[in-house]
């Protein structure tokens, strides 16, 4: 009897820090995406590569603030979604289905959002550079280190986005149509893999590079949404496997 009745207390303090665990997380992932979508929404449109050095230089230093807002906005992005994906595994117990897959994303995560950092941190030091009047080679630059880091991404982008899909299906952590999503975003990473033409759709800042991202962010959002009530009902079988 005190066997069970201590058994019963382990797995009702488990799904009681399972429940804080996905309230945080929650927490993080929609904070970090609205921070990621406002980001975007702050870039210059005018601020391509393919006007010019002289041209990108000129709408950089009219909108620095806007510029310095929009990077340090996506940094803070990625450390919230870097936290989500450390959520995820704690969420997952050793050994259960899908713990290993998730540790392999959250290893990918953190390796992606890395360089969304390092590309942010380049691309304020071209802002940086316009604010003080430095030549427009320079500001370019660090322009173009921010877009091509970005596009370095889309590799660690996919193979954490993979394994998250098929890590929380394995877990029960994910609906089917959430999944989708998932693997929606995976394939249109593989389209940013292609963006190194000098101008157009396709180049390293294009739309198709500015949008891709979006797909990241539909996906992190619904799975965050229905984190709560996929971790309730996944929550009774990892405590009874686990026993």
């Amino acid at each position: 009897m005190g066997t069970y009745v201590g058994a019963a207390a382990q797995d009702s303090e488990r799904l009681a820090a399972g429940r804080a665990w996905v309230r945080w997380g929650t927490a993080a992932a929609v904070t970090g995406m609205l921070a990621w979508v406002i980001a975007v929404a702050l870039i210059p449109l005018d601020a391509k590569l393919d006007k010019g050095d002289q041209h990108l230089a000129q709408v950089l230093r009219a909108h620095t603030g806007q510029g310095y807002a929009a990077l340090l906005l996506a940094v803070l992005g990625a450390v919230l979604l870097a936290a989500f994906f450390a959520v995820l595994t704690r969420l997952v117990p050793e050994g259960h289905p899908g713990w290993g897959l998730l540790r392999v994303s959250l290893a990918g995560c953190v390796i992606t959002q890395t360089m969304v950092a390092t590309g942010a941190s380049s691309g304020l030091a071209g802002l940086h550079a316009a604010a003080g009047n430095a030549g427009a080679g320079l500001v370019a630059l660090g322009w173009r280190a921010l877009w091509l880091t970005f596009l370095a991404s889309a590799v660690p982008t996919i193979l954490f986005t993979v394994t998250a899909v098929l890590g929380l299906r394995q877990a029960g952590l994910s609906p089917p149509w959430v999944s989708a999503l998932g693997w929606l975003s995976a394939a249109a990473h593989v389209l940013v893999l292609f963006t190194l033409a000098q101008r157009g759709p396709f180049a390293a800042d294009g739309i198709i590079a500015g949008l891709v991202p979006l797909t990241t962010v539909l996906w992190i959002l619904a799975l965050a949404a229905t984190l709560p009530r996929s971790q309730r009902a996944a929550a009774p079988v990892a405590s009874g496997t686990g026993g």
